[in-house]
């Protein structure tokens, strides 16, 4: 038990420090994009919406798109980044102690409250948003853990096969949510970086209209 506290802090640290690091990043960036961006326009000596070519018109606009649309998808993809470098960390070294025995709790606490015989796959799909539900209400020890079920359970797809099987629900939702952790795919920052790479493009187009 103090080995999974001792791993589950661990966790906790990992994933401020490693947050903290892309959320700095992304706020460094923005705000160059702005400051660099507001003195171009002041240097080129006109209003921000006066254009002389539908050159330097595009570049305002891509530049005020970016403006808006790019520190958003910024703070998206760290949050999803952290996020899938800890889920991946965890699969790969505690599944079998940390994710599968909090996956096996609240799947009993769901059969026990849900006796009904699951016909087809429409009854599948709605009892498996009913087990998310249950995951997120239930106190499942760490808020990291929690997010991995939960994960898990929403990559989950059924289809007729399934119920040719004759398993019950719940075998067969741990089979395939098991089947989901081992194809979790390693953890990229590429989308971040190329969200920080087109806020520079955008200043070098902005640079060279004016």
């Amino acid at each position: 038990m103090k080995t999974q506290l001792s791993y589950l802090k661990k966790l906790s640290v990992l994933g401020t420090k490693t947050l903290v690091k892309y959320y700095l990043l992304a706020i460094v960036s923005t705000l160059l994009y702005l400051v660099v961006g507001s003195f171009q326009f002041k240097a080129s000596h006109e209003a921000f919406f006066s254009t002389v070519s539908p050159v330097q018109a595009a570049a305002k606009f891509i530049w005020l798109i970016g403006l808006i649309l790019l520190p958003v998808l910024l703070f998206i993809f760290s949050n999803k980044y952290v996020f899938s470098k800890i889920a991946s960390l965890v699969v790969e070294e505690r599944q079998d102690d940390l994710i599968l025995p909090a996956f096996d709790k609240v799947l009993l606490i769901f059969q026990s409250n849900q006796p009904d015989v699951i016909q087809n796959v429409a009854d599948y799909s709605f009892a498996k948003l009913k087990l998310i539900n249950d995951v997120k209400n239930n106190k499942i020890e760490s808020p990291w853990v929690r997010r991995i079920v939960i994960f898990g359970l929403n990559k989950v797809r059924f289809d007729a096969l399934d119920l040719d099987k004759n398993d019950s629900f719940y075998a067969i939702v741990r089979s395939k949510f098991i089947q989901v952790l081992e194809i979790l795919t390693e953890p990229s920052s590429k989308p971040f970086w190329l969200c920080i790479l087109a806020q520079w493009l955008i200043l070098l187009f902005l640079w060279l209209a004016n």
